[in-house]
């Protein structure tokens, strides 16, 4: 488990994981996409981790490795990607360093000292049919026909250089097959990272033990914090036999099933029986209120059910937020589309699991409510209770079931925040890292049909996703959870910008192997500069969506 952290020192901690998660994710995206690269015989110009300004780089054999100041992407610059490879042309004014008659730098600087300037008669650097490269230059004086190196180097100015690009060394010379395994196996490396990981923690964990009935895990914050320990043998629920966590979870359903929360657990724990009383947790994911962490109870006339942990700020409009809804509140009532439910006559949260379990499509939520202030001496005075009707509280526009469904979430869901103990099992850990892996596999095309798909209530659209400052949020979040917690998250996130990248749209490694296809299919490569054109454009887009997502983050965060 990680330290508590507060404050600043949250702060930093949490840049330097998102920094390292998402380096990671990108040098192990942007490392298959050159590991197959090199081994196809691309040239690769520069490897980059980042975005944007260099800050470091360091050339090793051919590449430039660098290290760019935005940690937000990556890229491998493979010879023969551009529109054009040869950066000189007939009519250019360059000079040239020449070696045992061959030219070895093209230099491009006019103000740089060389051994010979001209204007080039004719050239070929490309080689397609592998045919001799050559420049022939003309110094005023007469023409001089040199043959050039295959590994020569452009010479920019500030002494930038760049190798030659001969067409055997460039992406589009190398079979369908090598095009297609470079492009992939970036993607393809996101998901053997993510497997890695799940098998790391399926075998560091172990898989739950479903013939045992002793507790393992808890949970902080949930029903059975406090109360129950791990180890804990429970024997009985609401006097129902418990032998194994299947009867556990069994039990549990029928109790929800008959909207019981109050249960009795008779549990063995240190060699001593225990009977131990509790009220399971109930969570409305739909509207974001539940009956976790309730608060102390005051003595009070007021009667009606005490809120718990709320996850949806519910406010008064009119009032501007002066009244919102918040834990600790005592619920009177409640109105769901034009229904009403009063809540002040001895209601309990079973009666509230009962009554949106009876709501099939809720469009429309309003609370009334009264909001406990405390004076300075910490007594609750009945003068201090802010009545807020039904026209007065925020509404808001609940989940639907599909979307619930969609991201595993039931409306209403019974959680003491307990597991069961685990152990070993090879084959078992072996098949829990790969139902992790399609479940999170899955998740985007999930998300995907919530987005797109025809619907007559959109309840998820463009300004619910979440770029680079969300996942900084979600990694602060889980840093707090554990390491093994924050490793499950770096998986679930490296198979999505797998998943991501292989959408069919220009500019993603999924788009370029759709101009694959098409060449499959028809036998004939797509004009490069059309296949540019197109890719800047997507780029453009996605940048702008890039942006407004990023937007939408930050004002997330500021809520």
């Amino acid at each position: 488990m990680f330290l508590a952290l507060q404050g600043p020192a949250l702060v930093i901690i949490s840049i330097i994981a998102f920094v390292l998660v998402i380096g990671v994710i990108i040098l192990i995206h942007e490392g298959g996409h050159f590991f197959f690269a090199k081994k196809a015989g691309i040239l690769c110009h520069e490897f980059s981790l980042g975005m944007g300004p260099v800050i470091w780089k360091k050339k090793i054999g051919e590449t430039v490795f660098s290290i760019r100041a935005i940690p937000i992407g990556g890229f491998v610059s493979m010879a023969g990607e551009e529109v054009t490879s040869e950066l000189v042309k007939k009519g250019d004014k360059i000079g040239v360093n020449i070696e045992n008659d061959e030219i070895v730098e093209i230099i491009l600087d006019e103000k740089k000292e060389c051994q010979l300037r001209g204007e080039i008669v004719d050239v070929d650097l490309y080689g397609e049919h592998n045919e001799t490269l050559f420049i022939t230059l003309n110094d005023e004086i007469q023409n001089h026909h040199y043959n050039v190196k295959r590994d020569a180097f452009y010479v920019f100015e500030k002494n930038q250089r760049m190798q030659i690009t001969p067409y055997d060394r460039s992406f589009e010379s190398k079979s369908l097959w090598q095009r297609f395994i470079t492009i992939f196996a970036g993607p393809m490396m996101n998901f053997v990272l993510a497997i890695f990981i799940y098998l790391i923690v399926s075998f560091a964990t172990g898989v739950p033990n479903y013939d045992s009935n002793v507790v393992g895990d808890i949970t902080a914050h949930y029903p059975a914090d406090g109360v129950l320990e791990a180890g804990d043998k429970i024997i009985t629920v609401n006097n129902e036999e418990i032998t194994s966590w299947d009867d556990f979870s069994a039990t549990l359903d029928e109790l929800y099933k008959e909207n019981i929360i109050d249960i009795n657990m008779v549990v063995i724990r240190d060699g001593n029986e225990l009977s131990i009383d509790l009220q399971t947790a109930v969570i409305i994911n739909s509207i974001g209120i539940s009956n976790l962490q309730l608060p102390e109870e005051y003595d009070s006339d007021i009667k009606g059910v005490r809120l718990g942990n709320v996850a949806i700020r519910y406010e008064d409009d009119d009032k501007k937020g002066k009244y919102p809804l918040k834990n600790g509140d005592i619920l009177t009532g409640v109105k769901i589309n034009d229904d009403e439910y009063r809540l002040d006559n001895g209601q309990t949260w079973s009666d509230i699991i009962e009554i949106f379990k009876s709501v099939h499509s809720v469009a429309d939520v309003r609370f009334e409510y009264y909001s406990l202030q405390k004076n300075d001496d910490d007594i609750i005075d009945s003068n201090d209770y802010v009545l807020v009707n039904y026209d007065e509280c925020g509404s808001i526009e609940p989940y639907t079931d599909e979307v619930l469904e969609n991201q595993r979430i039931e409306k209403i869901q019974q959680i003491m925040g307990v597991s069961p103990e685990t152990h070993f099992d090879f084959f078992g850990c072996i098949g829990q890292a790969f139902k992790n892996f399609w479940s999170d596999f899955t998740l985007i095309f999930r998300t995907l049909k919530l987005l797109i798909a025809p619907s007559d209530v959109r309840q998820v659209g463009v300004s619910d996703l979440s770029g680079f400052v969300g996942i900084y949020s979600l990694i602060s979040s889980y840093i707090g959870a554990g390491f093994l917690a924050l490793m499950m998250f770096v998986a679930m996130l490296s198979v999505n910008i797998g998943v991501m990248n292989l959408l069919p749209i220009p500019a993603l490694d999924g788009g370029r192997i759709v101009f694959l296809g098409f060449e499959l299919v028809t036998r004939k490569k797509p004009s490069k500069k059309v296949e540019n054109i197109i890719n800047n454009i997507f780029f453009i887009l996605l940048m702008l969506l890039f942006v407004y997502v990023t937007f939408n983050d930050i004002t997330r965060l500021f809520k």
